[in-house]
């Protein structure tokens, strides 16, 4: 088994965004892998929140944890991460459905919604969810 070194990495804003993009592509590819294969057999509606809910258990943890250092994390935290993940939720949704209606394949606008998705995410989660207390 193979191990990484993160010993390059710094706790610095740049560290933190690089942990970010690595842990977010890892709950990336779990999340869309959910998210496209239920696309293929239920409704977008149901897709889109089975992966919203798969990207929420991941993601709380691995961006508390493993991005943002927090020693607990708490329900606090995770009130907040919920509700960011309930507007990502929603975004996500919309967007897919706007570009489907509009003729763009619903795989294809939902690989579309992801930067944004992230961008707005990581914004929040270090501006308002995972705060070190002082």
């Amino acid at each position: 088994m193979f191990k990484i070194d993160f010993k390059y990495l710094k706790l610095s804003s740049q560290g933190r965004k690089r942990l970010f993009l690595f842990y977010g592509i890892t709950n990336f590819l779990i999340t869309n892998s959910v998210l496209h294969l239920l696309l293929l057999v239920i409704p977008i509606f149901l897709a889109t929140i089975a992966s919203q809910i798969t990207n929420l258990i991941i993601g709380f943890y691995l961006y508390g944890k493993k991005v943002f250092k927090m020693k607990n994390l708490t329900y606090q935290e995770f009130s907040k991460y919920v509700l960011l993940a309930s507007f990502n939720w929603t975004l996500n949704y919309v967007s897919i459905r706007f570009m489907y209606e509009n003729g763009i394949n619903k795989n294809l606008a939902a690989i579309f919604t992801i930067p944004f998705l992230v961008l707005i995410s990581y914004s929040f989660q270090r501006k308002f969810i995972f705060i070190k207390p002082l």
